[in-house]
């Protein structure tokens, strides 16, 4: 059995939280587990993940790792940028507080481009299944991905993909005369749930990226 850790930027730190934003964090952190063990479709390899909270934080638990490990990100960067946003760990006014990632690990490093709602941007189904299930009623038969927002886009240029996905939300659906909100512990789980990995993995270079880092030959 091959051990892998993740560390995943977001979540929250848990001590000074409510219950309920706890146990979103934790729901989160569950589905992504579920996210990437369907990614790798390997029963040889045991997943476990750990959520990083703020992107600093996460490279710090990735450098002190000691064992097999992958970090993933928001690029917060189109693709054809994305390795600048090494550039964010550099602090010149204070070099103390620069972060280094030794060179031969900057390969276990995977981005969410430009965040991890892009994901869901490109498989719009996702959000009716999850509406769905949860209760909500669709405000119009308009097919989501005919919105002016990703019709004949390429979601990875679009900036802000949470921003969108918050305005794609609120105009689809409805529950109780109240439109859907997006927030990412409450929400992102059930659409984590409801993508088609194996589709995903064709359309985001980044997780193709990372399911062939896993399943690289091992040298003899």
């Amino acid at each position: 059995m091959v051990k892998l850790n993740l560390i995943v930027e977001g979540g929250v730190y848990t001590e000074n939280v409510s219950a309920e934003t706890a146990n979103n964090a934790e729901a989160l952190r569950e589905s992504l587990h579920k996210f990437f063990t369907r990614l790798l479709a390997r029963d040889d390899v045991e997943i476990t993940i750990f959520m990083g909270k703020g992107y600093r934080n996460a490279v710090k638990q990735f450098i002190e790792a000691s064992t097999p490990i992958g970090l993933f990100v928001d690029s917060d960067l189109p693709p054809k940028d994305k390795y600048l946003w090494f550039d964010k760990l550099i602090n010149n006014e204070n070099p103390e507080k620069t972060i280094v990632i030794p060179e031969g690990r900057k390969d276990s490093v995977f981005f969410m481009i430009q965040e991890m709602e892009a994901w869901f941007l490109k498989q719009p189904f996702c959000l009716d299944k999850w509406a769905q299930k949860e209760g909500y009623t669709k405000k119009e038969t308009t097919n989501i991905a005919e919105h002016s927002i990703l019709k004949n886009k390429n979601i990875e240029e679009i900036s802000k993909p949470s921003e969108k996905l918050k305005i794609i939300m609120k105009r689809f659906f409805v529950k109780n005369k109240k439109a859907a909100k997006y927030g990412k512990l409450k929400t992102a789980p059930g659409l984590l749930d409801a993508l088609n990995v194996t589709a995903l993995i064709s359309l985001d270079d980044e997780l193709r990226r990372f399911y062939l880092f896993v399943n690289k030959p091992v040298p003899r």
